[in-house]
């Protein structure tokens, strides 16, 4: 028998517009349409169910969710019945003085900051958007209001040979630590994704080359979110990032552990799979109850259980796979495992 999933981690999509248009976002398949978002009473029932299922904190994530009509009114609902939550946000909207004093008066318990740029070249490259100094502004007001804030960024493509200097301008902005997050496919309907994933020898060579200087920079606070198998990297690397805590491995997919609400009601696994939903509101569940049934029913079971089956025989004896679970799944939508999984033997 499968072991039960249960849901203990909730992700929100609020909305799927946005005013950055990063190529690589998996917002970018919904074609970030402003209205494509979550009514306020829908995402009251969505809060109600979280708060019965004993759920303590909820990630909003969009699109960009300081653009959703109905955040203060949602961060307010939250806060009466005791919710905390972290909203996911770059940042741009808090440059505008009206919009801070607002939310200030509105907050989430806590503001997740990501970034995509180094300077205005590389904002209209990445995003399109022209307001550096707007970015920037609102980032360091977001570091300003949480001093031991730690930002984040995803290393894909258009960041090769360029991480250093994202490091670099994240501490300048006030940040007190940057997570660096791992490029993966996304999983449209009809095709895979996967332009901005960085060949595994250039991601290894790079990372490895520079890691010292951004660990100094960063004063040591300095997180890799891994997404591929750990046996990619030098054996060395890895146990130096593990002496310093500075690596995470794995996460809600793989833990059996969590899931996202879409705009429509959509339960997702993934949001790099926002084409595929494996249940719906209304549908499948509609209470806390029936969610908890239906996340940990035999259906589930046996799509966790697929999930996180061995993508190599070489993971079978690897000594760690139990940290890495051979990677993020999607990655072998592209990748053949066999290709870059080498293993380490026990």
């Amino acid at each position: 028998m499968h072991e039960i999933p249960t849901i203990k981690l909730m992700w929100l999509t609020v909305n799927r517009g946005c005013n950055f248009r990063c190529d690589w976002c998996y917002a970018a398949g919904s074609e970030y349409q402003e209205e494509n978002k979550m009514s306020l009473p829908f995402a009251l029932d969505i809060l109600e169910i979280a708060r019965q299922l004993g759920i303590g904190k909820l990630f909003l994530i969009g699109g960009e969710p300081t653009i959703w009509p109905y955040l203060f009114d949602f961060n307010d609902a939250m806060k009466s019945v005791g919710m905390k939550s972290t909203l996911v946000t770059n940042a741009y909207r808090f440059s505008s003085d009206r919009f801070w004093e607002k939310y200030l008066e509105h907050p989430n318990t806590h503001i997740g900051a990501s970034f995509k740029a180094f300077n205005s070249e590389s904002l209209v490259e990445n995003t399109k958007a022209t307001a550096f100094a707007d970015v920037t502004k609102g980032l360091r007001r977001v570091f300003e209001y949480q001093p031991n804030s730690i930002v984040s960024f995803v290393y894909s493509r258009p960041y090769v040979s360029h991480f250093l200097e994202m490091v670099k301008y994240a501490v300048d902005c006030g940040a007190f630590g940057v997570s660096v997050n791992f490029c993966s496919p996304a999983i449209h309907k009809d095709y895979v994704d996967d332009r901005f994933l960085i060949d595994v020898d250039i991601l290894v060579k790079e990372i490895t080359s520079v890691y010292e200087e951004a660990h100094m920079i960063t004063g040591g606070h300095l997180v890799f979110v891994m997404k591929h198998p750990l046996c990619i990297w030098p054996k060395d690397f890895i146990q130096v990032l593990k002496d310093r805590g500075q690596i995470s491995t794995t996460c809600h997919l793989q833990h059996q552990s969590g899931g996202i609400i879409d705009t429509d009601g959509s339960l997702l696994i993934c949001n790099s799979m926002f084409g595929f939903p494996v249940g719906r509101y209304g549908q499948d569940f509609k209470s806390a109850e029936s969610l908890a049934t239906f996340f940990g029913s035999e259906q589930m079971r046996e799509y966790f259980a697929k999930v996180k089956a061995y993508p190599s025989k070489k993971c079978i004896d690897c000594e760690v796979f139990e940290d890495c679970s051979g990677g993020c799944p999607l990655l072998w939508t592209v990748y053949s495992p066999d290709s870059i999984i080498t293993g380490w033997s026990k």
